[in-house]
């Protein structure tokens, strides 16, 4: 297994990153990272993200993308795409980009195109990414489709499901093991109330939740 440990050299990284990816694809990584200087790491889960991007300073590489361990590899693939978009569009713009903006979108959707492939990809994700490329969103955990067809590739997990498929009303408990009220839908976050507290919570339709009733 790869750890959080740098991958320094090119053929060890195509040989790891061939381990998480969809089979058949690592071989496109090649043509996509050559002549990039790019520190890719692995790391535990994270609550908020699957992966980011940062340009490093007077390191050995110019740049690092991280992307979380515990991904399918669908999910990793996605992710690991989006961070290299990032990568070209600060190679090409620097700050004069913004993060998820039409720059970002174009060279993000061009990176995905040789991806895209029923050789690579099962038919629901296929579908799910062709819709996806047409308006990339921030992440995939923004793009519902795309998330939700991601998602079944997951393995089997302790019974959670996204917090958006909980009816109004419902009890549900979050991963800290606190308990919550689902009360109702703002523009982007569920309202909830953590019954010990009584405090305010706003989580993303997506996040996974443990149904209570």
């Amino acid at each position: 297994m790869i750890t959080n440990n740098t991958i320094k050299e090119n053929k060890t990284l195509y040989a790891a990153l061939d381990r998480f990816l969809p089979a058949g694809t690592s071989s496109l990584f090649p043509e996509l990272l050559e002549g990039h200087s790019v520190l890719i790491k692995l790391k535990a889960a994270r609550k908020s993200k699957f992966g980011d991007y940062r340009p490093l300073k007077n390191h050995r590489f110019q740049h690092q993308i991280t992307i979380n361990n515990d991904l399918n590899p669908y999910a990793f693939l996605v992710t690991l795409l989006h961070e290299i978009a990032h990568m070209y569009a600060y190679e090409q713009y620097k700050n004069r980009a913004k993060p998820h903006g039409t720059e970002w979108k174009n060279i993000y959707a061009q990176i995905l195109v040789p991806f895209i492939s029923l050789d690579y990809l099962p038919a629901d994700v296929y579908k799910s990414l062709l819709e996806h490329i047409n308006g990339p969103t921030a992440s995939s955990c923004s793009d519902h489709g795309l998330f939700q067809a991601l998602k079944k590739y997951n393995p089997e997990s302790n019974g959670l499901m996204v917090l958006e498929s909980l009816p109004l009303g419902s009890h549900f408990k979050w991963r800290n093991g606190k308990v919550f009220l689902k009360e109702s839908k703002l523009r982007k976050r569920y309202k909830c109330t953590e019954l010990q507290s009584k405090r305010i919570w706003f989580f993303h339709p997506m996040a996974e939740i443990e149904k209570l009733d």
